[in-house]
């Protein structure tokens, strides 16, 4: 690492945050990634389903026909839930099948609800780190901080202001000549046993995800990556094909049971 990029790490989310900060002082850098774990901590503290207190864990406690009031963010988050569950086929799922059909998201009135005719439970396992990126580059937004790299743990990265060289692939990457990309205000995720070590369940079958050895996502935002990543593990390789020629912000790569490696708009 040059002299002109300061790394900072801080534990949140059950993972390692890291920020790296490129040309500015190191002082500063310092106390824009302290903002930024502020941030991170924060949402934590609305999105941890294990919290009672949390807006998440409110939801989660609520009975069916009944409404909690939420800050924006969880709204922010739950719509990037929906978006990636609709776009993915009901493939991502944070409640693992059992619930998100009765899921109602009231932007205007701050609120979120369950239907009267029934419940789940939310987990944003999947989505959260990539959505407190998202959030994380607004607050180096905010301290004029161009040029950063923003890691949640080992499966969500956002890269900022000019183009980062960034590992994909894993083995399978080593074995087909791919092995990096080039990313400039786009997010990379990954899902698979080679990059997160819990399991996917496939939220329509209740099985674990068997489609892909590992999947890896790219788009603008770190909550749809991440999330994308997730359902890619699941998907038909023509869906996730169709998905990223209908959208041409969403690139993937994908490795075949037999350790073959698809890629889509790369």
């Amino acid at each position: 690492m040059n002299e002109m990029n300061h790394s900072f790490k801080h534990e949140a989310m059950t993972t390692l945050f890291e920020v790296i900060v490129a040309q500015q002082e190191h002082e500063y850098a310092r106390q824009a990634a302290g903002a930024v774990f502020r941030e991170v901590e924060r949402l934590n503290n609305l999105l941890n389903k294990y919290d009672a207190g949390s807006d998440i864990g409110q939801i989660n406690l609520a009975e069916p026909g009944t409404w909690v009031r939420v800050g924006i963010e969880t709204i922010e988050c739950l719509e990037k839930a929906l978006w990636a569950h609709r776009v993915s086929g009901g493939l991502f799922d944070p409640t693992v099948g059992s619930g998100f059909q009765w899921l109602s998201v009231d932007r205007a009135a701050f609120r979120v609800g369950w239907k009267s005719g029934g419940k789940g439970e939310i987990d944003l396992g999947g989505i959260a780190k990539g959505y407190a990126i998202d959030k994380a580059k607004d607050v180096l937004d905010d301290w004029d901080v161009g040029e950063a790299i923003i890691n949640g743990g080992t499966s969500t990265v956002l890269a900022l202001g000019r183009e980062w060289e960034l590992g994909i692939g894993g083995p399978w990457g080593e074995k087909a000549g791919f092995t990096k990309v080039m990313l400039k205000d786009q997010a990379l995720s990954g899902s698979g046993t080679e990059v997160k070590v819990s399991h996917i369940i496939n939220p329509k079958t209740g099985a674990r995800a068997q489609q892909h050895l590992a999947a890896w996502a790219v788009h603008p935002s770190a909550a749809s990556s991440d999330a994308l990543s997730t359902a890619f593990m699941m998907m038909e390789s023509r869906d996730i094909e169709s998905l990223c020629r209908r959208n041409r912000e969403i690139r993937a790569v994908v490795v075949r049971s037999d350790e073959s490696m698809e890629r889509f708009g790369f």
